[in-house]
């Protein structure tokens, strides 16, 4: 088939549309969508070759098929991984490093969507910042595509033409058709349901790829169309597709239904075909420059992300609309290289290299060498972290030391010194709260991509001296590890109920700022639930709250009915005041800095301490106003109006505003002081 300039046109818009987004996102908030309209051109393209095909063999020759992917696309593409791979081991913060060279690993098995899938569902990594080789999320769908669609192609005919007797164009249909609307509807379910994984995965994405296809088996629209009729429709084609790019945000509930404007909107352009008439939208894709954005797209796609991640992090901040375009100005000459030097002389190579069995050895080998490149400097990453952390184990155990929260309970010389102990790498990596291997009995769930965690910790209830309950989001997750410790050593049994981003003191429906519908609508049940639990377990006498609550809004009254209602259920409350988070003006979210790379930047003593802005918490007025017994963390941590990240040889946050689990151990002691003190008053 003659290479259709439209269809590069579109392949232009596409990764525009993603190149800007990523170099300036606050001008095209819903560039992302570019994303989507190279799907819905594979899926045209790549079914309309596999028809031909099938018409002139009479079979899908899939040794070929995947040969020629295979030097079409891998070549480039393990290319800019290998100089990612490099980039990251010269300029990447060492913090940082595990998970780039293990998502740069992902991508070059193309299973990076399946690996950000599953890690994008725990909220505890929902701060990461997004690896040098992200973007090859979408890559690997592709090649995901690839693999299944010609044996997919395949069993259709053998199905529908040798057994049923059907058409070859109708067996086809049918089971694209079943594609689109199985996908289809999986996408909005789980897009409604977890949006975060549902974002990565191939089930979700299959109906784009179908959609095009569908196209591809349907007789030439434009023929049939008058030229008026065709100009309309294309000219609401394309402003749909650019639209979406202007008016959707991080927010857009996608790729659910309301993907269904910019996959359709291509579908149709591609059904309409090119068209000479001189206010036809497809003359803009004739010039050649556009056309040249169009042949260089796919290295346009591979370069930009890793320059922009690289480029930012040699200087240290987000890049300036000036370096953004130079940072655009040097993907562009980096992708003609590519275009020119790779992908042109391999596609079209004579020879050994047109071959079958070479391509897939070339291939194989390739892929294994950017593999070792990303994995051998991992490998000596992890032993160093292992050994550091039986060193901290050693320490976390010592109360009677200076690591940790025990430098300040012990009034020990210089608490907020830098000394060898700190790991910005194992603390970050570390995480915080509790884990499966702590010998706890939790069971966790992922609801609506927030974490629920439930857990009976200490002692059973039978032989408990006190039977607590202790509820509420992620800022009460960062202490059931000292809790739980605590109430081994005190005989306690603690039920303890937590979601991620959810308190119990905010009215149902009335959810944080940044909570999805689907996030709010889980949060509101659990709130009724969790409450109404606790307020009807007898046995429960004392209940703990903890939570974040900058993100929501003033909700002093409900908070203040909620602790009434438990103190009319006989319980005494015990309040613990939110710790700030990392330097930053409270509610300013999405300038906070994570605490170890900012203590690997800055490698001083008192790195990275600060003094918190002034701000009313309305949760802590209500408990006040209840009568609840409030603890409060800052004073151990926030002294004379300073706040430390560097404290006893180690990094107080695992983020930039959850405690870290090597300083939340030692905080176990005072932790239970605080406990038995207000039980003792209550």
């Amino acid at each position: 088939m003659r290479q259709r300039r439209d269809i590069q046109g579109l392949r232009a818009l596409a990764v525009g549309l993603v190149v800007i987004f990523h170099l300036f996102p606050s001008v095209l908030t819903g560039g992302y969508i570019g994303v989507d309209v190279f799907f819905v051109i594979s899926g045209y393209l790549i079914t309309g070759h596999l028809d031909r095909e099938l018409d002139r063999h009479g079979r899908i020759r899939l040794g070929e098929f995947w040969a020629r992917r295979i030097r079409r696309l891998l070549p480039a593409a393990l290319l800019v991984m290998a100089v990612s791979a490099v980039g990251a081991l010269l300029l990447i913060p060492r913090t940082l490093l595990p998970q780039n060279l293990t998502e740069i690993t992902a991508a070059a098995g193309y299973v990076l969507n399946w690996v950000l899938a599953a890690s994008s569902v725990d909220y505890l990594s929902s701060d990461a910042p997004a690896s040098v080789a992200q973007h090859y999320w979408s890559l690997s769908v592709e090649e995901q595509f690839y693999i299944v669609w010609p044996l997919l192609l395949t069993a259709a005919v053998l199905v529908g033409v040798r057994l049923l007797g059907r058409s070859r164009r109708t067996a086809l249909t049918a089971v694209i058709g079943l594609v689109f609307a199985a996908s289809l509807a999986a996408s909005i379910v789980q897009t409604a349901l977890s949006p975060a994984p549902a974002y990565f995965v191939t089930t979700t994405r299959a109906w784009e790829f179908a959609a095009g296809a569908l196209v591809a088996l349907l007789p030439a629209l434009g023929a049939r169309l008058g030229a008026s009729v065709r100009l309309i429709a294309s000219w609401v084609a394309l402003v749909a597709v650019l639209a979406c790019g202007v008016f959707f945000t991080a927010s857009t509930p996608f790729p659910g239904a309301i993907a269904l404007i910019p996959v359709v909107a291509t579908a149709l352009l591609l059904w309409l075909g090119d068209d000479d008439h001189a206010l036809a939208p497809q003359r803009l894709s004739h010039p050649a420059a556009v056309q040249f954005v169009g042949d260089a797209s796919y290295s346009l796609y591979l370069w930009h992300w890793p320059i922009i991640v690289l480029a930012a992090a040699a200087i240290g901040r987000p890049l300036d609309p000036l370096l953004a375009l130079a940072a655009g100005a040097l993907t562009v000459a980096l992708a003609w290289a590519t275009m020119r030097w790779v992908e042109q002389p391999i596609r079209r190579a004579p020879g050994l290299l047109a071959r079958r069995l070479p391509t897939y050895a070339g291939a194989a080998a390739a892929m294994a060498a950017v593999i070792a490149l990303a994995l051998s400097p991992l490998g000596v990453l992890r032993a160093e972290d292992q050994a550091a952390a039986a060193t901290i184990a050693e320490l976390e155990r010592d109360a009677s030391g200076c690591f940790g929260a025990y430098a300040l309970l012990n009034d020990c010389d210089d608490p907020y010194a830098l000394t060898d102990t700190v790991n910005p790498t194992l603390t970050q990596s570390g995480g915080f709260g509790l884990r499966s291997g702590d010998g706890e009995e939790c069971d966790w769930a992922t609801i609506a991509d927030r974490s629920e965690m439930s857990c009976d910790l200490g002692v059973p209830a039978a032989e408990a001296t006190e039977r607590l309950a202790f509820i509420g989001d992620s800022h009460a997750d960062q202490y059931a590890l000292p809790l739980a410790l605590a109430a081994r050593e005190h005989d306690w049994s603690v039920l303890v109920r937590t979601r991620g981003s959810c308190t119990p003191l905010a009215p149902v429906g009335v959810a944080a700022e940044d909570a999805t519908a689907s996030q709010a609508e889980a949060c509101d049940r659990w709130t009724i639930d969790v409450l109404d639990e606790v307020v009807s377990d007898t046995e429960v006498d004392t209940v703990i709250v903890a939570g974040r609550y900058e993100l929501q809004p003033d909700s002093t009254e409900n908070a203040h009915e909620v602790m009434e209602r438990l103190q009319d259920a006989g319980k005494s409350v015990i309040f613990i005041a939110d710790l700030p988070g990392t330097a930053h003006e409270w509610g300013a979210t999405d300038t906070m800095e994570s605490a170890p790379s900012c203590v690997e930047r800055e490698w001083r003593d008192d790195a990275c301490a600060w003094e918190p802005a002034p701000h009313t918490d309305w949760a802590q007025t209500a408990a006040y106003e209840a009568g609840a017994t409030i603890i409060d963390p800052s004073t151990l941590l926030c002294q004379e109006g300073r706040c430390h990240i560097v404290v006893g040889g180690t990094i107080v946050f695992a983020d930039s505003h959850h405690i870290s689990r090597a300083f939340a151990r030692t905080l176990t002691g005072w932790f239970g002081d605080q406990i038995s003190g207000a039980l003792a008053r209550s």
